[in-house]
């Protein structure tokens, strides 16, 4: 197992090799892409036989864009390059008035500001607990 380590994802989302701030996002996209969790709660990344811990200052991927597609689907738009379609009605988590969502794990993804205002939209609330029902949502 090889390893190339000092990888850091920051809580802003930005990510990081040692100091110097990883700008390509393809490469991000192809890194997140393979992030995983062990059950100790612990990010690592895993391509093909090589495992590199990572360090995950806040959660690992941060919802920093929104699509509004012709079709009426939404989609976000990930600091990596990673898509999420919202076609179901998802749960929203604050902690620290920090919004939330469920991606891979319960709570891995931040949402920028602009993002959260945007969904904002489709709100709902049921009892201390707010939902996301975008439109076209299949559930």
């Amino acid at each position: 197992m090889n390893s190339i380590q000092d990888i850091t994802i920051k809580a802003n989302g930005k990510w990081y090799f040692g100091q110097a701030e990883m700008f390509r996002r393809n490469i991000l996209n192809i890194l997140a892409s393979n992030i995983n969790k062990d059950d100790k709660g612990q990010y690592y990344i895993k391509l093909g036989e090589d495992v590199n811990p990572i360090t995950v200052e806040d959660v690992p991927f941060l919802a920093s864009g929104i699509m509004e597609n012709p079709d009426q689907t939404i989609t976000l738009v990930f600091h990596d390059l990673q898509e999420m379609q919202l076609n179901k009605r998802i749960k929203l988590t604050l902690k620290k008035d920090v919004p939330y969502i469920d991606y891979k794990w319960p709570a891995d993804t931040r949402l920028s500001r602009g993002v959260y205002w945007k969904l904002s939209e489709w709100f709902e609330t049921e009892g201390q607990d707010i939902y996301i029902n975008p439109p076209k949502a299949n559930d």
